[in-house]
C-alpha cells in the first residue's frame, strides 16, 4: 500500500500542472463532456456528496456551479492535485466543495453518510484489486438507494478519435488499460452492493449510473452473479 500511495503521490506531482490540458477537447464539446452530463443527473438539493479521487476538482466543480444547495467532499491522495483543485476553487468563489487528503480505500468516513458518491477518469488507473476496493468503499458510506456516478474512458468507433484515444492513453496511462476497457460494469458493480441503472457514452469516456442496493437486494445479487461465474466456468 505504501509503494502505492508513493507512486501515486509522484505521478500526479509531475502531472498536476498540466493535467487539465487533457480537458480541453471536453471543453470544446460540451453534450460531449461526461462531467456536464454529471452535473444535470444531480438535483440542486440538499445532498451530501461524495468526490472520490477529486483531482484538480473537474466534475466538482462542474456539479457545484449548477448546484449552490449540494455539499460536496472531495478526496484524494494527491496534494499536488488538491492544491491545483482548491486554487480553481478559489478563484470561481465556490463555497459548497471542501477537499480532504485521503487514501480512498480506507476513507474515514461513516457507513451511509452520503447520498451520491462520485469517481471521475480515477478508476482506471488503478489495478483491479484496488479500484474494487475503492468501489466497495464507496458503497459502504453511500446511503440505501444512494446514487454512484462514475466517468471513466470508453472506446471509440470512428478511426480518428480512436487514433486520438489510442495516442493518449499509451503515453499517458497505465499499461492495464486495454483490460479497463473491457471490463463487465455490470457485474463488477453488483460485487460490491450497487447496480447498474444507465450507461451513457460521451467523447472519448462514458457515465454509469448505480443505485445502492438494500442488504437483501445486496445479498441476492452477489449470489446470482457467484451462481452465474460458476455456470460459465
Amino acid at each position: 500500500m505504501e509503494d502505492y500511495e508513493r507512486q501515486v503521490k509522484l505521478k500526479f506531482k509531475l502531472l498536476a500542472t498540466f493535467y487539465d490540458l487533457f480537458e480541453i477537447p471536453l471543453l470544446l464539446n460540451e453534450k460531449g463532456n461526461p462531467r456536464y452530463a454529471l452535473a444535470r443527473k444531480i438535483p440542486n438539493e440538499d445532498l451530501h456528496i461524495l468526490d472520490v479521487c477529486i483531482g484538480t476538482g473537474n466534475s466538482a466543480i462542474a456539479v457545484a456551479e449548477v448546484n449552490n444547495r449540494n455539499e460536496i467532499v472531495g478526496v484524494d491522495l494527491s496534494p499536488d492535485m488538491i492544491a491545483v483543485a482548491e486554487k480553481k476553487i478559489r478563484r470561481r468563489c465556490i463555497r459548497n466543495i471542501s477537499i480532504r487528503q485521503m487514501d480512498a480505500t480506507r476513507m474515514t468516513f461513516r457507513d451511509g453518510e452520503f447520498d451520491i458518491a462520485m469517481i471521475s477518469f480515477g478508476l482506471h488507473e488503478l489495478d483491479y484489486d484496488l479500484m474494487l476496493g475503492i468501489l466497495k468503499e464507496m458503497c459502504r458510506v453511500l446511503k440505501e438507494s444512494g446514487k454512484l456516478y462514475i466517468v471513466d474512458y470508453e472506446r471509440e468507433e470512428g478511426f480518428l478519435k480512436r487514433l486520438v484515444l489510442s495516442i493518449q492513453l499509451k503515453i499517458f496511462e497505465p499499461s492495464q488499460m486495454p483490460q479497463f476497457l473491457r471490463y463487465d460494469w455490470v457485474e463488477i458493480l453488483q460485487s460490491t452492493g450497487v447496480q447498474v441503472t444507465a450507461t451513457e457514452k460521451y467523447l472519448f469516456s462514458k457515465l454509469i449510473c448505480a443505485v445502492k442496493q438494500s442488504n437483501a437486494e445486496r445479498t441476492a445479487a452477489q449470489q446470482a452473479v457467484a451462481a452465474d461465474r460458476l455456470r460459465r466456468e
